[in-house]
């Protein structure tokens, strides 16, 4: 017997995600039925508003709702330090420590030859500047 096609999509749908595997994309979806529609609208409105409502900080790069991030717009950081990171996630880690306390750029993935992702698909230009 096969799933519904409704639920078939959504367990594919939730496979895509890093990390999740099938029985917990099943786990998910069957979950997801007994969510009242009010917390399913909730929570398709939140994927949605992080499309449409997170963009780049026009200085490092990090994600941000603004055009410069709460990091760069702080004049108490350390101007002349820079943290050179993969991604935001990577950011965020190293704020919750409280140790470094200068700036940030993300490059948002790493060069790797194989995938065909060299320095031009990565921010490095922008922190050259």
């Amino acid at each position: 017997m096969t799933f519904p096609k409704q639920i078939r999509n959504l367990i594919e749908a939730f496979e895509r995600l890093p990390g999740v595997g099938a029985k917990t994309a099943e786990r998910l979806a069957f979950y997801l039925l007994h969510v009242p529609e009010t917390e399913i609208k909730k929570f398709g409105e939140a994927v949605l508003g992080l499309k449409e409502g997170i963009k780049y900080c026009s200085v490092c790069k990090n994600i941000t709702d603004s055009e410069i991030c709460a990091i760069c717009s702080d004049s108490a950081r350390d101007m002349a330090t820079i943290c050179v990171v993969e991604s935001a996630l990577d950011v965020f880690s190293l704020e919750k420590l409280g140790k470094y306390h200068g700036r940030y750029h993300v490059l948002h993935g790493v060069i790797n030859p194989l995938a065909n992702i060299g320095p031009e698909e990565l921010y490095i230009d922008a922190l050259l500047e």
